[in-house]
């Protein structure tokens, strides 16, 4: 059986590196999959706090969040899918400076 990442996913081109089961426990989670998607709206790194905001208004399918709800977004971030999506080598993240970019 082939180990290959499954098709189409062009759009995030460092899952394509990833095992099918690092694949299925990147995207497994709603967050990282919509943290992905803001990030390769992205040219420059981000800040943690706009990516929060950004994560949150789009999770909540409204125009603005909530800045509990951001903070909330923030330390879960923080604390548990940047550093994994870190480790899997899916985004760079800093956690010194809370500053985040897609991988290439």
């Amino acid at each position: 059986m082939s180990q290959s990442t499954p098709q189409g996913t062009s759009a995030y081109p460092a899952l394509e590196q990833l095992s099918n089961s690092e694949y299925y426990e990147i995207l497994s989670s709603d967050r990282r999959r919509t943290t992905l998607k803001v990030l390769t709206e992205q040219t420059t790194p981000v800040e943690l706090e706009a990516l929060a905001a950004a994560v949150a208004t789009r999770e909540n399918d409204t125009d603005t969040a909530t800045e509990e709800r951001i903070k909330q977004v923030a330390v879960t971030l923080h604390h548990l899918h940047l550093p994994k999506m870190d480790d899997f080598g899916v985004v760079e993240y800093d956690a010194n400076t809370n500053r985040v970019e897609s991988c290439p």
